[in-house]
């Protein structure tokens, strides 16, 4: 790959399990200093950024869009589950793919914004030589690449918005942060319909309010859900969030395995907490998001402010960018079956 560093040979011919099992969180980067403790140390060298191949090879290594899923269910149960046919490089519960990248470095705060993309082909990168499957990294990179502002986000800089222990070499020179962000609104929309098709029919209940029917109560009257199947609403909405926030895991995963093989440095942590990070507290702008405040009925709710959205590039289905959750319910279920309607589909073509 002449056109490209000599070390991304290196990168390209790694070995899998070299990788797994030489990585490690390496935390110390050029530039960074630990003051203080038996540690101290200050580097002598200048920071280095990430080169934008290095950036494009991390980010559609972590999430990216690579071809067509196989989706071999058995037509007739289970099929309906898919949102959408588009295969990335980690796995997504009903192929929803409501789990966006963003980042920020020295020169400015970014969206990779993939979830209005579909792939071009069936073959995908998998079908493309190495120099072109690079070539094709960089051009997806480029494309889907969204600039929020010049220069670094407003991030915490101390604790409760960060943990303690990152506040050394979190958001320095040189460095890149990435962060996931899943909108589980319409996660959760697709699972309650695939709970309630016709071979699930779950009765979900209110454990707030005695096990009430959750405003389905005409249903059960008219026989769609099965009464004796109970499913508590928050013990379903834990399982179905924790299903689908387990895609930054993934793709954290894959970012760090793709930055032992580059030889750089970098680790997966949680420091954030993500209503200063997305940009909820008057004390950081953070990644800038719309938040709302729920209103409070009755002795249950939550009082906190909620992330919704960052305007015109990634919002949640649920208002204010719907007059209600009915009119955001069509809006996710016209989305779905339009991506039925594409030609690119495995059973046309397996």
């Amino acid at each position: 790959m002449g056109k490209y560093p000599q070390g991304l040979d290196v990168a390209v011919d790694y070995n899998f399990y070299d990788a797994v099992f030489q990585r490690k969180s390496r935390r110390f980067g050029l530039g960074m200093e630990i003051d203080r403790g038996p540690l101290k140390y200050k580097s002598r060298h200048k920071p280095v950024s990430l080169s934008e191949v290095e950036e494009a090879i991390l980010v559609w290594t972590g999430l990216g869009i690579k071809g067509i899923n196989l989706s071999d269910f058995p037509p007739h149960v289970g099929l309906d589950l898919e949102m959408q046919f588009t295969s990335k490089t980690i796995p997504a519960l009903g192929d929803v793919h409501r789990t966006e990248l963003f980042y920020t470095n020295d020169e400015g705060t970014y969206m990779i914004k993939m979830h209005d993309k579909r792939p071009d082909d069936f073959k995908g990168l998998e079908g493309l030589s190495r120099d072109k499957r690079i070539d094709k990294i960089v051009e997806l990179f480029r494309e889907s690449k969204v600039k929020i502002h010049d220069g670094r986000a407003d991030l915490p800089s101390k604790p409760p918005g960060i943990a303690a222990h990152n506040l050394w070499n979190v958001n320095k020179p040189g460095t890149s942060v990435f962060m996931p962000v899943t909108d589980l609104s319409a996660c959760i929309i697709n699972l309650l319909f695939f709970y309630m098709r016709p071979d699930h029919r779950f009765n979900f209940v209110d454990e707030l309010h005695g096990m009430r029917p959750p405003g389905t109560k005409g249903w059960l009257e008219k026989g769609f859900l099965d009464e004796s199947k109970r499913m508590p609403l928050i013990e379903a909405e834990l399982r179905f969030a924790n299903g689908y926030i387990a895609e930054q895991a993934f793709m954290g995963q894959n970012m760090v395995l793709s930055l032992q093989t580059l030889g750089l440095g970098g680790w997966l942590f949680s420091g954030f907490a993500s209503m200063f990070m997305l940009g909820g507290t008057p004390f950081n702008r953070g990644l800038g998001f719309r938040f709302i405040t729920p209103e409070i009925k009755g002795d249950t709710g939550n009082p906190n402010p909620v992330a919704v959205g960052k305007d015109d590039m990634f919002h949640a289905f649920c208002p204010p960018y719907y007059k209600d959750m009915g009119e955001a319910v069509e809006a996710l279920n016209d989305l779905k079956w339009t991506n039925w309607e594409s030609h690119k589909m495995p059973y046309k073509d397996p």
